[in-house]
């Protein structure tokens, strides 16, 4: 019996990809290139789980009481006993082996599709190389990103009416975020239209409870969980399409009466502020070159898609239009996926089609990285392929060396970039929030000050050693951590 040779090619894209990946997520990390906001909130959240306590969302503190109410995501929950394996390190691995496992659900689609293994490796390429994959590992952790990787699978096995499988990987989805249960309602009905075009009722009929249960779960969540778990009077924070409507109800009703201004929103700069045109654009220029134009020819994965990009482009905040940072991510399966599609219903040049979209894919995103219209765009924490990606201007070892004298108990109010590292603690406030902490954390060598400019931001620290109140505990040229003053 001839043994089965292993697919070199496919093993060698991962492994590039993985050294790529892992030298973008986790260098931003050592290199205070993670922040608060998100990457902190979900290392507290981690941090009381693994205690068995609920989160109070010290971070995000005075707005909540629960970091549920503010988005519904499981998965803090289901990964926090790794916490105690592997510490501050915890999420960003889980988003690493996610973004993996979904090229390799992906390959594992795309060989099923066309019993061709090398143009289901070419197909690992495209959607490694895809421009959204980048833009989310340079900004933390996102709950959303891992769920995208799990939608190839469930492609998969609702294509193999593995329902068992399925269901599995569908429930992954919907837990990730309440707008993840929003947007598998429309894959439920994509595999569902993709089914009644192959005559299939019956499957058809699964795919449209799929997108009843998900619709079911998401109403649940906005409508009875988040509220439940509020502050008294809070409502669901995340209806930031004013352009539409006030609510989810609104933009809905909106949406149906006023079809010509919907289609609008899509392409037009809605803010009033001219400094954002050409933000949407982009975002469809990069779409296209990565192969998304094909997506007409699959209405199916059309239909997948049509909530991403109404809560991109219908948003109030022009950072969500754009290419920028993970809310471009969920493009990534549906996209190469549909390609794929459309290559295997031709007769020859299959493997000439994909191999022009793989390089159009990859040379685009490398100019992405280089250069976009999209706002905040840090470019120290992409290009790993520079030496500013890898090294600040300060030294981070001892930074870190620094932070670590503070005392596992103390209650600390850090500023963004340090909050990650300093998050798993009771008491842990994003500064300026102070609360009752008596350790402020401050990085001043960082140039990013937010919510401070640095002429606010220095000023707060002189009152803070005018009043009295606050002596310097450990300082370099970096790093300032004030202790207050015992009475």
């Amino acid at each position: 019996m001839k043994s089965k040779l292993p697919n070199f090619p496919l093993s060698l894209i991962f492994i590039l990809f993985a050294l790529i990946f892992a030298s973008i997520s986790f260098v931003n990390h050592y290199n205070f290139r993670t922040f608060g906001w998100d990457l902190g909130i979900n290392q507290n959240a981690i941090y009381d789980y693994a205690h068995f306590r609920w989160n109070d969302c010290m971070i995000m503190q005075p707005q909540f009481t629960n970091v549920l109410s503010d988005h519904f995501s499981l998965y803090p929950l289901l990964v926090s006993p790794f916490y105690w394996i592997f510490g501050e390190w915890t999420m960003l691995i889980f988003q690493f082996l996610a973004i993996l496992f979904g090229g390799f659900g992906v390959y594992k689609y795309v060989l099923n599709l066309t019993k061709n293994t090398t143009i289901s490796t070419l197909a690992v390429a495209h959607f490694f190389s895809f421009y959204g994959i980048y833009s989310a590992l340079s900004f933390d952790y996102h709950d959303n990103v891992v769920a995208t990787m799990f939608v190839p699978w469930f492609l998969l096995y609702f294509e193999q009416r593995n329902w068992r499988k399925a269901i599995l990987f569908f429930v992954l989805i919907i837990i990730a975020k309440e707008n993840m249960a929003l947007w598998a309602v429309f894959i439920g009905f994509g595999v569902s239209f993709k089914a009644l075009l192959q005559k299939d009722k019956q499957t058809a009929l699964k795919g449209l409870y799929f997108a009843l249960a998900a619709g079911v779960y998401f109403i649940l969540v906005i409508k009875v969980i988040i509220p439940g778990l509020a502050t008294p009077g809070r409502e669901y924070l995340h209806n930031s399409f004013n352009a539409l409507g006030g609510n989810f109800g609104e933009v809905i009703v909106n949406i149906i009466k006023h079809p010509i201004k919907t289609i609008e929103l899509l392409f037009v700069n809605h803010s009033g502020d001219p400094i954002y045109d050409g933000i949407k654009v982009e975002t469809y220029l990069a779409l296209a070159l990565a192969g998304g134009f094909l997506i007409v020819l699959a209405p199916e994965y059309l239909i997948m898609i049509v909530p991403i990009l109404g809560q991109k482009m219908f948003n109030d905040l022009p950072i969500r239009w754009g290419i920028s940072v993970h809310y471009s991510i969920e493009f990534a399966p549906i996209i190469v996926i549909a390609v794929y599609v459309i290559i295997n219903r031709l007769k020859k040049y299959k493997v000439v089609l994909a191999s022009v979209i793989l390089a159009a894919t990859f040379i685009s995103s490398a100019s992405f990285l280089d250069h976009r219209t999209s706002e905040y765009y840090n470019q120290a924490n992409s290009q790993f392929y520079k030496k500013a990606h890898w090294k600040r201007d300060f030294d981070v070892a001892e930074v870190n060396r620094l932070l670590k004298t503070i005392p596992a108990d103390a209650r600390v109010s850090a500023q963004s970039c340090l909050a990650p590292h300093l998050a798993f603690r009771d008491y842990i406030f994003h500064y300026p929030f102070i609360g009752n902490a008596n350790y402020i954390a401050l990085l001043p060598a960082e140039e990013n000050k937010y919510p401070y400019d640095d002429v606010t931001y220095q000023k707060a620290i002189d009152d803070f050693l005018a009043s009295g109140k606050w002596k310097v505990f450990a300082k370099n040229e970096a790093v300032m951590i004030l202790k207050m003053v015992k009475k």
